[in-house]
């Protein structure tokens, strides 16, 4: 009895040793992580002007992969795009290896101005953004070997060299180009990391009216006057989503040509009927032309979208003349019936006939056997859908197979 009571006692000084000791051990493992950050990062025996190379003679490999957190929008007018992505660069500095722990130590961003970074920069960017909310988003993890990792939350909006002759079936690609702006290759390299997946896409990098079809990684190395300078480059494929301008442009641009053809059933003595189809087709289709050009840029070349509408165009004008010409014939059936009425029923001399405008020449013309106009309409019935079908099969076939 008397030695479980001994063992009692001993047990309970052991949960109370415990208890008072584990906040000392927490505060010497922070005292030791601070004291040696401070050791490292001393301005005495580490200048973080110098990059590693200057140490150890051999270029310092910067490791860098991308994660696309999202893209867009993308304007066609200034062919510039945004991306957001959380950027990843990892190196070895032999000034920073320690061994008083055997972990990896996070380190404050505060302290980032007092250790060497890779200088990189984007040269196509014309606006950047670090995100700072709540904290600045960022991340360095210093292990025992020297070994640094350092992540960022980035924004950029880039130059994007759109080539547009297939607008709006086509495929684009724009590249997120990161460059060394002081460090030559001497100096410094970049490479795509070799632990990680170089480019990755996270599943809400979404796009309003292009599809991310892949990210591919490519080595931009350049030489200047200066010096050849490390670079490397993500390419984004972008494939233009239809949708919009099948609803916006195709599908109202069909329907005006379609009614163009309307005048076609509507009687050629209807003046005022066929005129007001032929002129509010022919108005329409000219400023939806406008309209469509009016979101895009002044390129010196032709766009599908171009020839599209200058199709529709031709189409609803080519129905508006086809009225002209349908008067025209009809106007001369007409003259060519009364004549031969008159020819029938008149018994008066030349200069009667002369009074209503008929010459030995038209007098010796056989009269024609029906009105040519209203033949011409019933072929245009037919022969303006087939045409806009032929143009239609070509025009897809083309620019979504062929171009």
């Amino acid at each position: 009895m008397a030695r479980m009571g001994g063992t009692l006692v001993l047990f309970c000084y052991y949960l109370i040793t415990v208890a008072f000791s584990a906040p000392e051990i927490g505060n010497s493992s922070w005292k030791m992580e601070r004291d040696l950050i401070n050791r490292l990062l001393d301005s005495s025996r580490y200048d973080a002007s110098i990059q590693p190379s200057s140490i150890s003679g051999i270029p310092t490999k910067v490791e860098i992969d991308l994660v696309l957190n999202s893209v867009g929008p993308v304007n066609d007018i200034d062919m510039v795009f945004r991306a957001s992505f959380f950027l990843r660069q990892q190196w070895v500095d032999p000034r920073l290896k320690f061994n008083e722990v055997n972990h990896s130590i996070v380190l404050s961003e505060k302290r980032l101005s007092r250790m060497w970074v890779p200088d990189i920069f984007f040269p196509e960017s014309t606006e950047e953004t670090r995100h700072i909310i709540t904290t600045p988003n960022v991340l360095i993890r210093l292990h025992p070997d020297g070994s640094i990792l350092y992540s960022q939350r980035l924004s950029v909006t880039m130059q994007c060299r759109m080539d547009l002759s297939k607008f709006p079936l086509d495929r684009q690609e724009c590249g997120i180009k990161m460059e060394s702006y002081g460090y030559t290759t001497d100096d410094v390299y970049f490479t795509w990391s070799s632990e990680r997946k170089s480019t990755s896409v996270m599943p809400n990098a979404y796009i309003p009216d292009f599809t991310l079809t892949n990210v591919t990684a490519h080595d931009c190395t350049a030489k200047y006057e200066t010096g050849s300078f490390t670079c490397i480059q993500a390419r984004l494929g972008l494939k233009r989503e239809i949708g919009f301008y099948a609803t916006q442009t195709y599908i109202p641009s069909i329907l005006i040509v379609v009614l163009s053809w309307a005048s076609f059933w509507i009687d050629h003595e209807a003046v005022p009927a066929r005129i007001s189809v032929g002129l509010l087709t022919v108005l329409t289709i000219t400023t939806q032309s406008s309209g469509a050009r009016a979101q895009l840029p002044r390129v010196p070349y032709v766009k599908a979208i171009d020839v599209w509408m200058s199709a529709c165009l031709v189409f609803v004008f080519a129905a508006y003349m086809e009225y002209a010409v349908v008067t025209v014939l009809s106007r001369s059936y007409r003259k060519q019936k009364a004549r031969q009425e008159l020819k029938k029923n008149s018994k008066s001399t030349m200069a009667t006939v002369s009074d209503v405008d008929v010459t030995i020449t038209d007098q010796a013309k056989k009269p024609k056997d029906k009105d040519t106009g209203r033949f011409v309409d019933k072929l245009s019935r037919f022969i303006f859908p087939l045409a806009f079908l032929i143009f239609n099969f070509g025009y897809w076939i083309w620019y979504i197979h062929i171009a």
